[in-house]
């Protein structure tokens, strides 16, 4: 029998191991959510069923379940699916042990058995709960003790639901923060972990102190505080360190490390590689970014004076005192790529000097990204010009400190960081915050447009959707509907530093735009300048569930969209989803000129109820439109994939 369940717990292990892993869950993300969307409660049951077994069978995946729970059902909810099936799990398990275990252990280690329920019928509770909230003891470990002792059954139950709510709450939180991870070291950090054993042995050490003296207890006590909230604020002090200069690395990936890399490479991409960035304040927004060689043939080369208010979040104005469209400013501002371009190296901007003469003569583009990742991670990309094309030789990540990052924050909006600080840090969306458009916008005319689009039209692509054809997974995607119909497509993940990952698949939620069913136009004044300006309205439906969605394109001047033919889209204005967001590529100059936080541009998907939709779990990155080269009256819309991948749809929209 002892054999036999010990077979079957293995081959279980494997098994769940195989399925469960990070790169298995990453690929089925987005089926998985689209499932849960559809049927949450039989989603729910089915991932509580799993959790269960996975610490029945003491499978150490029970971390990525949480975080997966988080992903799916959101922090609360998740919370209280894992926090369940952990309490049934593993009370089964003990159970399980105290029936195979249980009676050889007492037999060959009767003192040990003796002992070990002495220690648990006075301190019990107190010790459980200890080693339930001490994240580097296996669970595993802990039910077999109990299944050896003759703890009773309810006791082990409560004390493990409260003993593991702290370490649910945070996996499940990361998960709702952020859809993507990289492997499960990052799920619990060394301070957190640390901090989760010191809450855990707190019991203990409380139960200790019983016929302790109290002015001793009472020392006890303070030192112990004085740890802890020193370790805390040494954390905080370390993480948000900033001083008017700093050396900061920059990391480099050569194109063995970096095969995905979509951008048009230089013939000299890899020649001037190793560089360090000091960073340099010279005002409250003004700072000077030194990218300095460790090579002597390769340049120094400064960006002078960048005003990086500019490229850190801020808030329009009429959006002040507005928690649910501040919510979705700051994080659509954060997670929304923003490509600075410098120009070359005779640029005012960029001071160029020493190296071999070929950064000083042809350097054609420098440029600052600010990835639509978490808060503070940016690269470095150097251009040149080959062939006719602009040409990368150089691209460097760094991260910008979170110290001059969170003062900017504050320069910027006048509201606390630690406030925001957790989703800007995290990568958290504002999926389901109430949007009031009118908060936004009023408006003036309304009408129903006559719309062309052929779900049936082939799938084409130009300028970077030509180049990163290789990052879309997927086989036989040959018109619009492909994308739409289908969960089967999946996207390489952009991942930190800033950088994409063939291994790491993104899913999409594309079917919530499969039926298209209207377009409205409508003139509009926006609140940023009490202009008339225009606004696109597409109605979608999901012709699985019924559920419809609806994408507002808002605050152009129709008559000054760029012309251009279909096959030169990339020419049209190119934006990512959001509220207060600059274009994705943008010169210096114009941004300068035309700050975000004052465009009356707004793109966003709601739901039926008014609810913002996150683009990002959808799989859209944002709208290019342009007016047609014959018939002004009329525009293209098209929808770029997660990522910029890949176009997903094409709209021709008439005004009226």
């Amino acid at each position: 029998m002892v054999y036999s369940t010990a077979a079957l717990v293995a081959l279980a292990w494997v098994a769940a191991w195989q399925l469960l892993s990070i790169d298995a869950i990453r690929q089925r993300l987005g089926d998985l959510q689209l499932y849960a969307a559809a049927k949450p409660m039989a989603a729910a049951g089915i991932l509580a069923g799993i959790a269960t077994a996975v610490h029945l069978a003491a499978v150490p995946v029970a971390s990525l379940l949480t975080v997966l729970a988080g992903v799916v059902f959101g922090r609360w909810m998740g919370m209280g699916i894992m926090a369940l099936a952990a309490t049934i799990g593993c009370s089964l398990s003990m159970l399980l042990s105290r029936r195979l275990i249980g009676p050889p252990f007492a037999i060959h280690l009767p003192e040990k058995t003796e002992a070990l329920n002495r220690r648990l019928e006075k301190h019990g509770p107190y010790d459980l709960f200890a080693l339930r909230m001490t994240p580097f003891i296996p669970s595993a470990v802990v039910n077999v003790l109990m299944g050896v002792s003759t703890m009773p059954l309810v006791t082990h139950a409560w004390v493990t639901l409260v003993g593991s709510l702290p370490g649910i709450f945070l996996l499940a939180s990361a998960g709702d923060a952020a859809g993507t991870v990289e492997s499960p070291g990052e799920l619990l950090s060394p301070f957190t972990a640390a901090l989760l054993t010191i809450l855990g042995v707190l019991p203990v050490i409380v139960r200790m102190s019983i016929g302790v003296p109290r002015r001793r207890l009472i020392i006890s006590g303070c030192i112990f505080a004085t740890v802890v909230l020193g370790a805390i604020v040494a954390r905080v002090v370390i993480r948000y360190r900033a001083a008017d200069s700093m050396t900061i690395a920059v990391q480099e990936l050569t194109n063995a490390d970096y095969p995905e890399d979509p951008s048009s490479r230089s013939i000299h991409h890899g020649k001037y590689q190793g560089r360090a960035l000091t960073l340099v304040k010279r005002d409250d927004t003004h700072f000077d970014f030194a990218f300095e060689p460790r090579h002597s043939h390769i340049a120094r080369i400064v960006f002078k004076n960048v005003d990086c208010s500019l490229l850190t979040p801020n808030l329009p104005e009429w959006v002040k005192g507005k928690s649910a469209l501040e919510r979705i400013a700051l994080a659509s501002r954060q997670f929304a790529r923003q490509q600075v371009r410098f120009g070359g190296s005779t640029s005012p901007y960029l001071e160029v000097t020493g190296g071999d003469g070929f950064e000083k003569q042809l350097l054609y583009s420098a440029e600052l990204v600010k990835n639509s990742l978490h808060a503070g991670l940016w690269e470095v990309m150097l251009y040149t010009h080959e062939r006719g094309e602009k040409t990368l030789y150089y691209q460097g990540w760094f991260s910008f400190p979170l110290g001059h990052y969170k003062r900017l924050f504050e320069h910027n909006t006048g509201l606390s960081y630690w406030k925001h600080f957790y989703y800007l840090e995290h990568q958290s969306v504002a999926d389901g915050q109430q949007v009031k458009l009118e908060d936004l916008r009023t408006v003036s005319r309304e009408a129903e447009s006559r719309c062309v689009h052929d779900s049936n039209e082939l799938v084409f692509a130009a300028g970077e959707q030509a180049r990163r054809r290789r990052l879309t997974m997927g086989e036989n995607v040959r018109f619009w509907k492909d994308y739409t119909e289908s969960t089967d497509v999946r996207f390489a993940a952009f991942v930190a530093p800033g950088r994409y990952r063939a291994d790491r698949l993104q899913g999409h939620q594309l079917n919530r735009i499969e039926k298209f069913e209207k377009a409205l136009t409508r003139q509009i004044v926006s609140c940023a300048d009490r202009e008339p300006r225009s606004e696109i309205e597409l109605v979608f439906a999901n012709s699985r569930n019924g559920k419809k969605c609806r994408l507002i394109v808002s605050g152009f001047q129709w008559d000054l969209l760029p012309a251009a033919p279909i096959e030169e889209y990339p020419r049209g204005r190119y934006m990512p989803m959001g509220l207060a967001v600059p274009p994705i590529f943008q010169d210096y100059p114009e941004l300068a000129r035309s700050a975000p936080n004052r465009s009356p541009y707004f793109a966003m998907f709601v739901d039926e109820e008014g609810r913002f939709l996150d683009p990002h779990s959808m799989g859209i990155e944002g709208p290019i439109v342009h007016r047609d080269v014959k018939y002004p009256n009329w525009v293209h819309l098209y929808l770029m994939s997660y990522e910029r991948h890949a176009l997903v749809g094409h709209w021709i929209i008439e005004r009226t």
